[in-house]
């Protein structure tokens, strides 16, 4: 897997917590959706969304923001995952109505590429087992248009999670992932 370095800029991050991400993580990720230029972003794993908020308020040109999760008490394949759950999904990014919240039972294994709108900026960051990270990366790169960017959280090696599994098994098959350095993102440009 390739490193990259990508362009950081301070963003407004006013109300927002910051977990489940490392420092800089959330300043990568909307460093990302920038370069992708996107009237359209689809987040899967949505959770409380900040990402969102952060995305909506610091990207210039969004149109329609699509973030996808389970309603609570939902069990992740994952245990490190099952706290995270969240009780409200979504609540951060409510108020912006460029924003749709779409809760299905089983997150975006309930979903088909038809469901969703084209995107030119994906942030995947929801079921972290092979199957759910095989499944949300089908979906993106049927929805992601040429030139636009799909993004993965949770590259590491603390073997809790399968994400960086399956994109090396990605990679080595030939698809162009990139590792932002320093941080636990990842991602490719379609």
């Amino acid at each position: 897997m390739t490193q990259d370095k990508i362009g950081v800029q301070p963003i407004d991050k006013t109300g927002l917590n910051t977990r489940f991400m490392n420092a800089g993580e959330l300043e990568a990720v909307v460093a990302l959706a920038r370069l992708a230029k996107p009237r359209v972003v689809i987040e899967f794993g949505v959770n409380e969304g900040r990402t969102a908020k952060a995305i909506l308020q610091n990207v210039d040109g969004i149109e329609r923001y699509v973030g996808i999760d389970v309603p609570h008490g939902y069990v992740t394949d994952k245990k490190v995952q099952r706290r995270e759950v969240p009780a409200q999904p979504a609540h951060f990014a409510l108020d912006d109505p460029r924003f749709r919240l779409l809760v299905a039972r089983h997150g975006s294994h309930d979903l088909a590429a038809q469901d969703l709108p084209k995107c030119d900026f994906a942030f995947i960051d929801g079921d972290h087992g092979e199957a759910g990270v095989v499944n949300d990366t089908a979906l993106a790169v049927s929805l992601v248009r040429p030139g636009g960017i799909i993004a993965w959280h949770d590259y590491h090696h603390l073997g809790s999670v399968d994400v960086k599994d399956v994109l090396e098994e990605y990679y080595d098959a030939g698809r162009p992932i990139s590792h932002v350095e320093g941080t636990w993102l990842a991602f490719m440009r379609v």
